[in-house]
């Protein structure tokens, strides 16, 4: 078996975010905030990145949903919700998400998320100094 291709979707509104393809899957996404939303597929390495994360056990839909809940509706179940609450204070109205969904034998599929999830970090991380923003480990 070959290494699956890193490729994320387009940047969508997170108001949106439930029209994006495949979120019944696990996998890695992105949150960034945009005054004016890039074209094509999401670059994992833009500047306006504030968050990657990953759910290996759940879909990103319900992981999504646990962001929005912690970080617009002051409930549990999201640290980088938390985060995002504590430091933007505001309703998410120039925040975007792109995903990674990914379609592995489950064996495998734990492994390749957290590989890239940390991957993206590290990159970021190279190129910035310093991590996205609400990724705090």
């Amino acid at each position: 078996m070959k290494m699956p291709q890193i490729k994320f979707s387009k940047w969508f509104q997170w108001n949106e975010r439930t029209k994006i393809g495949n979120i019944d899957l696990p996998g890695v996404y992105l949150l960034a905030k945009f005054k004016k939303i890039p074209k094509g597929n999401a670059d994992a390495t833009d500047e306006h990145i504030i968050y990657i994360g990953e759910t290996c056990d759940q879909t990103l839909k319900k992981r999504l949903y646990q962001f929005n809940n912690s970080a617009f509706r002051d409930k549990r179940g999201h640290s980088g919700g938390w985060s995002y609450k504590s430091t933007f204070r505001d309703k998410g109205d120039d925040l975007y998400v792109a995903v990674l969904p990914v379609r592995l034998p489950d064996n495998l599929r734990h492994l390749f998320i957290r590989y890239v999830e940390r991957k993206l970090i590290l990159e970021f991380a190279l190129k910035y100094s310093s991590q996205p923003k609400l990724n705090k480990k």
